[in-house]
C-alpha cells in the first residue's frame, strides 16, 4: 500500500529546495519592471540559500588554535608547575578561556613552556598565543594585543597583577613608591618579565634569572640586594617554603600595578582578524560576568598562610 497521502511529507534536502528556487526566480524574470525583478530575486536567493548555509555552519568543525602559558605556578590564575595541566583545578585563567571554547566554537589546545621561549614560539608562528603578558611597545614585534585607538584596551585584559621589591630582614634597603635607595647590590629579575625594562629606566642594576625561587635562593645567600617580582608568584614561593625563606619581606608599596592581556601572534590575527577581536571581545564579557565569579570563588577561599611565611595569602588582584 503506498503512503503518500499519510503523515507528513519527507523534508526535501537543500539542493532540492534550492532547485525549486530556480523555478521561482526565472517567473520572477518576466517582470516587466527590472528594478522591482531584481530586488525580488536577490530575496528569494537569500531565502533559499539559508537553510543550506546554516546547515553546513553547523556541520563546520572547531576551529584549532594552541596557546602557550608558563611552566611557574602563578596562583590562582594557573597552577602547578612543569609541562602538566590538573584539569581539576588548572587555575582561574584556564577555566576562563576554556569556555571561549563552547562560545566561540574553538578548540584550545595549552602548551606550557617557559616564558622566554612562549614568546619565543609566538614571535615565531608557531603557536597561535601566550597569556599573561603585560604591554610593551617592543613586544609589539612578537604578536598583537587588543588596541583600541592605538593604545592597549585595558578592558580586554585577563587581569591585573603587581610587581613588588623584595628583601631581607635588615636590610638598608627603601622604597617610597618611586625611588629605591640604599640599595647595595643588583635586583634580581626573572628572564624576559616586563619589570627589567622598567628597573632598567630607574638606573637599577638588573641580574637575572630563570626562576623566582632561584632568585630567593640568591637574595638568602647575599648574591643579591633584592628581587623585583610578581606578587602572586613570589609569595607563593614564600608560603611554599617558610622555613627556607624566612627572612625575606615585602617591601610596599607596589613597583608597578599592570594590566595583563592575551596576545596572539601577527599571522593568526593576519588571518583571523574577525576571530580575533570576538576572542579578546568575549574574554571581556566573561571576566566581568557572574560565571566569572564563581569560578574566581573556587580559587579565593581565604587560605592562612604556613607558620613563619612572609608572603601575603593569594589573592586575585585586580
Amino acid at each position: 500500500m503506498v503512503g503518500d497521502d499519510h503523515g507528513p511529507p519527507a523534508r526535501r534536502p537543500p539542493s532540492a529546495r534550492i532547485g525549486s528556487c530556480s523555478v521561482i526566480l526565472s517567473t520572477v524574470s518576466s517582470c516587466d519592471t527590472i528594478g522591482t525583478g531584481m530586488i525580488v530575486k536577490v530575496a528569494f536567493v537569500l531565502l533559499c540559500l539559508l537553510p543550506g548555509l546554516a546547515l553546513a555552519a553547523e556541520k563546520r568543525p572547531p576551529k584549532q588554535i594552541t596557546l602557550v602559558y608558563e611552566v611557574k605556578a602563578n596562583p590562582p590564575f594557573y597552577l602547578g608547575n612543569g609541562t602538566t595541566i590538573d584539569w581539576e583545578k588548572p587555575g582561574i585563567t584556564l577555566e576562563m578561556l576554556k569556555l571561549l571554547e563552547s562560545r566561540l566554537k574553538l578548540e584550545i589546545q595549552f602548551i606550557r613552556r617557559p616564558w622566554a621561549r612562549g614568546l619565543e614560539e609566538v614571535r615565531t608562528n608557531r603557536v597561535d598565543g601566550i597569556f599573561h603578558s603585560s604591554f610593551q611597545w617592543q613586544r609589539m614585534v612578537i604578536g598583537r594585543y587588543p588596541m583600541n585607538n592605538g593604545w592597549p584596551d585595558a578592558d580586554r585584559k585577563i587581569m591585573s597583577q603587581s610587581y613588588h621589591f623584595y628583601t631581607t630582614e635588615g636590610s638598608p634597603l627603601q622604597w617610597d613608591g618611586s625611588r629605591l635607595s640604599q640599595l647595595n647590590g643588583a635586583v634580581g629579575a626573572v628572564i624576559e618579565y616586563a619589570i627589567i625594562r622598567d628597573l632598567e629606566e630607574m638606573n637599577i642594576p638588573v641580574e637575572v634569572s630563570t626562576s623566582q625561587e632561584g632568585n630567593l635562593r640568591k637574595l638568602v645567600a647575599g648574591r643579591i640586594a633584592a628581587i623585583a617580582d610578581i606578587e602572586t608568584m613570589t609569595d607563593y614561593q614564600l608560603q611554599a617554603h617558610p622555613e627556607e625563606f624566612k627572612s625575606i619581606v615585602k617591601l610596599e608599596p607596589a613597583i608597578r600595578t599592570k594590566p595583563y592581556y592575551l596576545v596572539l601572534s601577527h599571522r593568526f590575527v593576519e588571518e583571523n582578524p574577525a576571530l580575533a577581536e570576538a576572542i579578546w571581545n568575549e574574554i571581556k564579557v566573561i571576566r566581568t560576568s557572574e560565571h566569572f565569579d564563581r569560578i574566581a570563588r573556587k580559587y579565593l577561599q581565604p587560605q592562612a598562610p604556613s607558620p613563619g611565611a612572609k608572603g601575603s595569602p593569594l589573592r586575585f588582584g585586580e
